[in-house]
């Protein structure tokens, strides 16, 4: 008992969480002993990217369950490889996964992963990536997820002819050019994408490949959508294609339901996922959040803006940071500094009007 206790009361101090108590709304605040540097959110669950005495914890927080729960990385193992965060986080259902890197005379990458069951890490994928010498290799990027879906992409960079490396860069392109990606989910069985002398554990499904990029940008409702060449292809779960949308230039992108926004130029614009047309432009923000329930969020300075797309509407939520949001049909996360709030939908649509 007492060593259980010790475990427990490690995990609140190591992961630097206090939580406050609900208010009557439902409305709900999380405080941290560092900086928030990343959040996902799925359902009414977030999960955290917290720097604590210059490292990084992972956390799961579950506000109406007043409950906090902390993810074990390979860094908390010994930082024998992977020695920093990639700096993204995805939630799917009670699945976490997030993206870790070393570098030296390469570049190594991992996406790994965990439950709320069973939280020790699972390597999902891993790339090395010789950028310092022929440019050639693999590069596991970021995840993304909601639901049961979990997605990420492995791609390949070519090699400078003149070496050994494998692929030799094409006609045109450049050693360390990306020539070839691929899409994976995690899955009950099969085997996940890694190089020679490093072995993934967990169970993978390839989603679908091409030449050039395929980047996973967001998921949704079973949908994947994924940056190339020369636009954004929506994928469904099995790689079968949904729709191609010929927009350049993508810096982000939020999926839900009939609805695809993309972070384009100088602002944002929503796409209807059958037709692809836009049905809604608005400039300016510097970051594109996320899109729910018809509202789509945006950050801009220690700003956090809520749009109602149906009609305009406008609500706006002053941070003490700079802010990260996530809209899920329970309500709204924002997280900027070392605080964290929850707020439910049914406030978020009276703030509305």
């Amino acid at each position: 008992m007492r060593r259980l206790f010790a475990a427990a009361l490690a995990v609140l101090v190591v992961a630097s969480v206090a939580s406050a108590a609900p208010k009557t709304s439902g409305s709900a605040t999380l405080a941290t002993r560092g900086p928030v540097l990343a959040m996902a959110a799925d359902g009414n669950r977030a999960a955290l990217l917290v720097a604590v005495n210059k490292r990084w914890r992972i956390v799961v927080w579950e506000p109406r369950l007043r409950r906090v729960t902390r993810i074990a990385t390979l860094t908390d193992s010994g930082c024998s490889r992977y020695c920093g965060p990639g700096g993204a986080l995805a939630l799917a259902g009670t699945r976490v996964a997030w993206d870790e890197a070393s570098s030296g005379n390469t570049l190594d990458t991992v996406v790994s992963s965990a439950t709320l069951a069973r939280r020790k890490t699972v390597s999902l994928g891993a790339g090395n990536w010789d950028f310092s010498f022929d440019g050639s290799g693999d590069e596991a990027l970021a995840p993304a997820g909601d639901g049961k879906l979990l997605a990420f992409t492995v791609q390949v960079h070519c090699a400078d002819p003149e070496t050994e490396g494998e692929p030799p860069c094409p006609s045109g392109r450049e050693p360390g050019d990306v020539v070839a990606a691929s899409v994976w989910r995690s899955a009950r069985s099969g085997r996940c994408p890694s190089y020679a002398d490093y072995r993934p554990i967990g169970h993978c499904a390839r989603v679908a490949k091409r030449s050039g990029q395929l980047t996973v940008l967001g998921v949704d409702a079973g949908r994947i959508a994924a940056r190339t060449d020369h636009g954004v292809r929506l994928l469904s779960a099995t790689g079968g294609l949904l729709h191609d949308f010929p927009v350049e230039n993508v810096r982000g992108a939020a999926l839900s339901n009939d609805r695809l926004a993309l972070r384009v130029g100088g602002g944002v614009s929503v796409y209807d996922t059958s037709s692809g047309e836009v049905v809604f432009r608005e400039e300016g923000g510097d970051r594109l959040e996320d899109l729910q329930s018809g509202i789509l969020v945006t950050t801009a300075g220690k700003t956090v803006r809520l749009r109602r797309l149906e009609d305009g509407r406008v609500a706006t939520i002053r941070t003490g940071g700079v802010p990260r949001a996530r809209l899920e049909p329970p309500g709204l996360f924002v997280a900027a500094g070392r605080r964290v709030t929850f707020t439910p939908l049914a406030d978020v649509l009276r703030r509305l009007g």
